[in-house]
């Protein structure tokens, strides 16, 4: 199932959510892409994943240690 997280760089949070209509932060979501990734860093933004796993890997290598790893509370 496809994941999304929201990389919030101010609160310092990686909140992961699952693609599915229990999730009413990730209905109809579509990533930023006019904005580009490299901009984004500086407040943050949203990054889609295949699943819910790449989206946890991703943040066990770049965001661990730096971020609070968060799950939604709606997508459990």
């Amino acid at each position: 199932m496809k994941a999304w997280a929201n990389i919030d760089t101010p609160l310092k949070t990686y909140t992961v959510h699952l693609d599915h209509e229990k999730c009413p932060y990730v209905v109809e979501m579509k990533q930023k892409t006019a904005q580009g990734w490299k901009k984004q860093q500086g407040t943050g933004g949203w990054k889609s994943f295949r699943s819910k796993e790449e989206a946890l890997d991703i943040y066990d290598i770049s965001y661990k240690g730096k971020f609070e790893q968060i799950e939604c509370g709606h997508c459990k």
